[in-house]
C-alpha cells in the first residue's frame, strides 16, 4: 500500500523537476566552440543583464592548446602537443576565484576576477561565462585556454651594437600547478653567467607569493629573496611582504662606445612590509603600507683612468606609503598585444611613499626619501586614448640642505584607433634630474628608445624622447601559431649633461625605422619579438649607418 501512495509523489517531483529545467536557460556548456574566441565571445556577454542573481556556481573549463575542432589545428604534430603537454589544474584555477558560490553576482566583480586570471602567464587567455540561469540564480563558467609552457630556450638578440644571448629550459606551470621554474646560461657584453629562479604565488592556496632567484656570473653573483601576500584584488583587506637582495656586479659607465669608468658594486637590501586597506570605497580602492628598509651600497675603483667610483652609502629608515586605485578598466585588444584581451586601467592612480634615515639608526647620512607617481589613463569615443604619467623621487639630506638622487619624470601617450587593426601611436617623455652620481645618470640610444643609435649614446641629467609610430596588427596567423604587426616609426631626442663640468656638448638625434612584430598564440604569452632596422639622420659619424635590432619585449 505504501509503495503506491509513493508513486503519485515521485511522478509530481519528476513533473516538477522537468517543469523547473524547462524555465533554465542554457547559454554556454563545456563543449561549446565559441569558449576559443574568447575577444568576440566576451564582448557579446553583457553581465549587467544578469546583476543580482544569485551564483550558484562557478566552474573551471581549461582548454587546450590546440582546438582539434579546428581543421587548421587538427593534425598530427598538434595533437601529440596537446597529449604531451599538462593542462593547468582545474584547482590552480579555482584557488583564483575572487567569485564565491552563493553570493549575488556583481559585474565589477566579476570583470575583475577575470583580469586576474588572464594575468597568469600560462594561459594564453581568460573569461568568465555565463552557463546555465535558473530563475534567480547564475551558474558560472571560468575559461581559460593553456599555452605551450616547457620552453627550452636558445636566443640572440641585438639592439645599440650590443649582442646577448642565453639557453636554458623554463616551465612556467609546473605540472599545471602555475608554478614556475627556470634555468639557463647567459651571455652579454657585460658579463656571462648562469641563472636559476623559481616563483610560486599560490604558496598556501591563499595567493601567497614565494619568489627564488640566483645567478653567478663572470663578474660576481646575484641572490633574491621575496615572500609576500600582495594586495590580490581591489578589494584584498591586508597585505604583507619581505624581500632580500644581495647583489656583486662589475658596472661600466659608457657613452658613444666610449668606456668613462668601472667598478665593482655590492649591494645588500632588506625590506619589510605590511599593508592594510577597506576595499572598495566610492568606487575608489585606498591602501595604506608601512615597513622599513635596509640598503647597502659599496663601491670599489677599477677603472685604467683613475676615475673614482660613486661613494659608499647605507640608508635604514621606516616608511610610510599610500596608494589609490580607481576600479575603471576597460578591455579591449591590439594595444600592447597582438589579438589577445588587454585590461587598460582607466582614471587615476597615485601612488606615493614617505620615510626618514637618521645616523643614529646606521646609516651613513640622515636624510627624508620620498617618492610620488601619478597615473591618468582617459578614453575619449571610441578612437582616442591618452595615458599621462608623473613621478618625483629622491631623498633630501638634512646636513647639507640639499635634494640629492632627484629625478623628475613626465610622460605622455597617445592611441588613436583608425580602426581595429590600424593605430597611431605617440610618445612624449621627459626626465629631469639633479645631483645624481654617475651611476645614476640617464641614457638615450638602443632598442628602449633612439633606436638608430648604439646604446648609451648620450649621457646626462636631463633628457627628452619623442616617438610617432604608425602600427598594424594584420590578420595573418601563421600555422596558427604565429601573429604578425608591422611598424613604422620616428625617434626624435636629446641626453645632456648639465651637472658635471667639461661634460661634452650634446645635439638633438634623431632616427628613422621600420620593423615587424611576431607574438605567439600558443606559447610565451606577453612576448613581443621585435625585428628593425633603423637609420639614423644626425650626428652619424663614427657610428653605424644603420642599426639592426631583435628583442624581445613585453609589448608592441
Amino acid at each position: 500500500m505504501t509503495i503506491f501512495r509513493l508513486v503519485p509523489l515521485l511522478l509530481i517531483a519528476t513533473v516538477g523537476f522537468a517543469r523547473a529545467e524547462s524555465e533554465c536557460q542554457i547559454l554556454y556548456d563545456r563543449n561549446d566552440p565559441r569558449l576559443f574566441e574568447f575577444v568576440d565571445t566576451r564582448k557579446a556577454i553583457d553581465f549587467d543583464a544578469y546583476k543580482g542573481l544569485q551564483i550558484s556556481s562557478i566552474e573551471p573549463v581549461v582548454l587546450p592548446i590546440f582546438n582539434e575542432r579546428n581543421p587548421k589545428e587538427n593534425n598530427r604534430l598538434y595533437r601529440l602537443i596537446n597529449t604531451l603537454h599538462i593542462d593547468t589544474r582545474p584547482a590552480t584555477v579555482r584557488r583564483q576565484l575572487t567569485l564565491k558560490p552563493g553570493t549575488t553576482l556583481d559585474p565589477s566583480a566579476l570583470t575583475e576576477n577575470e583580469r586576474l586570471l588572464r594575468r597568469n602567464d600560462y594561459v594564453s587567455d581568460a573569461m568568465i561565462v555565463p552557463e546555465r540561469v535558473c530563475g534567480d540564480q547564475v551558474e558560472l563558467l571560468a575559461v581559460v585556454r593553456d599555452i605551450w609552457t616547457l620552453n627550452p630556450t636558445a636566443s640572440f638578440s641585438r639592439t645599440g651594437g650590443e649582442n646577448k644571448s642565453d639557453i636554458g629550459i623554463s616551465e612556467s606551470n609546473l605540472l599545471g600547478t602555475g608554478q614556475s621554474l627556470a634555468i639557463g646560461r647567459f651571455k652579454n657584453d657585460d658579463r656571462t653567467g648562469y641563472s636559476i629562479a623559481y616563483s610560486h604565488d599560490q604558496l598556501f592556496g591563499n595567493h601567497t607569493e614565494l619568489d627564488l632567484t640566483y645567478a653567478n656570473t663572470s663578474d660576481g653573483e646575484l641572490k633574491e629573496f621575496n615572500f609576500a601576500r600582495p594586495f590580490y584584488s581591489l578589494d584584498t583587506p591586508w597585505a604583507y611582504g619581505l624581500f632580500t637582495l644581495r647583489e656583486q656586479r662589475i658596472d661600466d659607465i659608457e657613452t658613444a662606445q666610449e668606456t668613462l669608468n668601472t667598478f665593482e658594486t655590492r649591494e645588500e637590501f632588506n625590506e619589510v612590509y605590511l599593508g592594510w586597506s577597506r576595499g572598495i570605497v566610492d568606487n575608489v580602492a585606498r591602501r595604506w603600507t608601512v615597513g622599513y628598509t635596509d640598503n647597502t651600497t659599496q663601491y670599489a675603483a677599477l677603472s685604467a683612468s683613475g676615475a673614482a667610483p660613486p661613494p659608499d652609502q647605507r640608508l635604514r629608515y621606516p616608511w610610510i606609503g599610500w596608494e589609490s586605485i580607481e576600479d575603471r578598466f576597460w578591455t579591449t585588444t591590439n594595444i600592447a598585444q597582438i589579438g589577445r584581451q588587454e585590461d587598460i586601467r582607466l582614471g587615476a592612480y597615485w601612488s606615493t611613499r614617505l620615510g626618514y634615515a637618521n645616523d643614529s639608526w646606521g646609516s651613513s647620512e640622515d636624510a627624508a626619501i620620498y617618492s610620488i607617481a601619478h597615473e591618468y589613463t582617459l578614453s575619449v569615443g571610441k578612437h582616442h586614448l591618452m595615458q599621462l604619467f608623473g613621478s618625483l623621487s629622491g631623498r633630501y639630506n638634512t646636513r647639507i640642505d640639499r635634494a640629492e638622487s632627484n629625478f623628475l619624470t613626465f610622460e605622455n601617450r597617445y592611441f588613436h584607433f583608425i580602426d581595429d587593426r590600424n593605430r597611431w601611436y605617440a610618445r612624449l617623455k621627459i626626465d629631469i634630474a639633479r645631483h645624481i652620481q654617475q651611476n645614476e645618470q640617464l641614457t638615450s640610444g638602443g632598442s628602449g628608445d633612439l633606436r638608430g643609435y648604439p646604446n648609451d649614446m648620450q649621457r646626462g641629467n636631463e633628457r627628452w624622447l619623442f616617438t610617432v609610430e604608425r602600427r598594424h596588427f594584420t590578420d595573418w596567423h601563421i600555422f596558427n601559431l604565429l601573429r604578425v604587426g608591422g611598424v613604422a616609426y620616428v625617434d626624435i631626442g636629446r641626453t645632456r649633461d648639465t651637472e658635471t663640468p667639461n661634460a661634452a656638448n650634446t645635439t638633438n638625434l634623431a632616427n628613422i625605422g621600420f620593423g615587424l612584430r611576431f607574438s605567439s598564440s600558443k606559447a610565451g604569452k606577453d612576448k613581443v619579438v621585435h625585428l628593425d632596422i633603423a637609420v639614423p639622420l644626425r650626428e652619424r659619424h663614427g657610428i653605424d649607418s644603420y642599426q639592426i635590432l631583435a628583442t624581445g619585449k613585453s609589448a608592441f
